[in-house]
């Protein structure tokens, strides 16, 4: 069964996918690109869901993790950017977990800001275009937790993780269907090669210092200022 941990870029994902993946039951698979490249075949010419690309993207899918490790129960796929195919992702694997990582806004957006992509991201270079994506992104998710089922789609709210990272790791581990392993609050522990701007961030203990430090630039939030309303 994959586990889909997606949200903003720089909003935890790669905190979370270490915690899960140091689960024994757990493998990790990174980022992979197979949503994104195969999304846009998924409709018939009526408009509607193909039957043929849902049981070949089932098919195509489940290959790819079990390459990733035929053994594990559970095998993570940690593209943020996912957020965008949540309904196909359902309509193919129904029993799929869905993590939805969340960070305070302004973080999240001068954090994407401040970091070098290896692969270019055309909103992350001006706050105007960021603040137009966040809330986009923000719309979207909003209707993804309207209509899908409850026991499917589990947000974590990164400040709360590293405020408490026990409670909200057991609450992660619960909903992946899994039994607890105290080697998941031991993350920094998990020797996985790292494929993502938070590496380094993930080979240390999980800490705080990242929590509101949009404070130290308010003064030059511009466009991003907006978003604190929304937080208030």
């Amino acid at each position: 069964m994959p586990i889909l941990i997606l949200g903003m870029p720089r909003s935890g994902t790669t905190l979370v996918e270490q915690i899960l993946s140091s689960h024994p039951d757990v493998a990790a698979g990174g980022e992979l690109a197979f949503w994104g490249e195969r999304a846009a075949g998924f409709r018939t010419e009526s408009g509607n869901i193909d039957r043929a690309w849902v049981e070949a993207a089932a098919r195509e899918y489940r290959a790819l993790l079990t390459d990733i490790s035929p053994t594990a129960r559970r095998v993570t796929d940690k593209r943020p950017q996912n957020f965008h195919y949540v309904a196909l992702i359902h309509a193919v694997f129904p029993r799929a977990r869905i993590i939805h990582c969340r960070r305070h806004p302004v973080d999240t957006c001068l954090s994407i800001y401040f970091q070098s992509f290896a692969r270019r991201m055309d909103f992350a270079y001006d706050r105007a275009d960021l603040l137009s994506f966040y809330r986009q992104y923000s719309r979207l998710m909003a209707h993804w937790r309207d209509v899908l089922p409850a026991d499917r789609l589990f947000e974590v709210q990164y400040e709360e993780l590293v405020a408490d990272r026990e409670l909200w790791t057991r609450r992660m581990i619960e909903f992946c269907g899994l039994d607890w392993d105290e080697a998941c609050l031991h993350s920094e522990r998990n020797q996985r090669p790292l494929r993502t701007a938070s590496v380094w961030q993930a080979r240390q203990p999980v800490y705080g210092t990242s929590v509101a430090r949009w404070r130290h630039y308010e003064p030059w939030l511009g466009p991003l200022r907006s978003l604190l309303l929304s937080t208030a």
